[in-house]
């Protein structure tokens, strides 16, 4: 039988140098899932500006057509938080609030662009990793809506 090796003994509690070094090397842009997402809307001829100076810094932005596209991913924007926040044992306190702030903060975000007439398209890291098809043809879809309502008010 194999055995399987955790990554510290279960015993060792870390420091908090060690947590703060950790956390410091958590990328804010550039992870896998929007390097996954822009390799997708390149080889469908999209070229997207990558964080721009929006709201919210949107991973991707079509400025001109006013879309703003975020790549959540689960454990930093709360998928299926209800029951996440369950399974948290270490700085449970920490956590919920820092995630469900994160989580008030992006509806905050979406609501403020909407109003300034953005169009804010979201995605899950699953539905990026797993259909980053489907992902790319709803970013055309509303790159074409956006168009269509930009020559409306003009």
């Amino acid at each position: 039988m194999r055995q399987t090796k955790s990554r510290r003994p279960p015993s060792r509690k870390r420091s908090t140098a060690e947590i703060s070094y950790n956390m410091s090397r958590i990328k804010s842009a550039g992870s896998g899932i929007e390097r996954h997402m822009e390799k997708a809307l390149r080889s469908a001829a999209l070229i997207p500006e990558k964080n721009g100076d929006v709201l919210g810094k949107p991973d991707f932005l079509f400025r001109d057509q006013q879309v703003a596209i975020f790549c959540d991913s689960h454990f930093w924007h709360g998928y299926q938080w209800k029951k996440r926040k369950r399974e948290l044992k270490r700085n449970r306190r920490f956590w919920v609030e820092k995630i469900s702030g994160n989580m008030k903060r992006d509806r905050m975000v979406n609501r403020k662009l909407r109003k300034a007439g953005w169009k804010v398209v979201r995605f899950w890291e699953h539905e990026i990793l797993h259909s980053a098809d489907a992902c790319v043809a709803k970013i055309k879809e509303a790159i074409n809506s956006q168009k269509s309502e930009l020559k409306l008010c003009r």
